[in-house]
């Protein structure tokens, strides 16, 4: 694995509550490298707790959370991300389900614009109608 190279701080030194509060956001869109299914700040892996601990170190140290994300994408590339960009191929990842949709709608109402309308099994049995029409009125309806 290449040596990921990080900018200069963008911001301020962060510490105490503010500090643990975006390390938790910034691993929380990370993916775990071991589980993959987990992001970093869910995952028990020692891998991810150690991740999580750069991440905190990197935030503490002034670097934004963008430059932690980018830092970590150049070593993992952009597997890293629990969210992929939508740009490129990923964007197929993102419009396929709404393509799906659409074209599923599509295929319903276009069934149901050319389906024959068939009679039902009452209009088309005189002999149904007569005994429905007996029934209704011994019942009294």
């Amino acid at each position: 694995m290449r040596q990921a190279r990080i900018g200069t701080p963008a911001g301020p030194p962060l510490d105490g509550a503010a500090l643990e509060s975006i390390t938790e956001e910034i691993s929380s869109l990370m993916r775990c490298p071991v589980c993959q299914g987990l992001s970093v700040n869910d995952s028990p892996t020692p891998l991810a707790a150690a991740m999580k601990n750069e991440v905190r170190d990197l935030l503490a140290a002034g670097y934004s959370g963008d430059q932690v994300l980018e830092y970590f994408e150049q070593s993992y590339g952009e597997f890293i991300r629990l969210a992929p960009h939508a740009r490129g191929f990923n964007l197929t990842v993102w419009l396929a389900p709404l393509a799906l949709l659409a074209l599923g709608v599509a295929l319903i109402l276009r069934r149901r614009r050319t389906a024959p309308s068939r009679p039902t099994a009452a209009a088309a049995d005189p002999d149904l109608v007569a005994y429905r029409e007996r029934v209704r009125h011994e019942v009294g309806r």
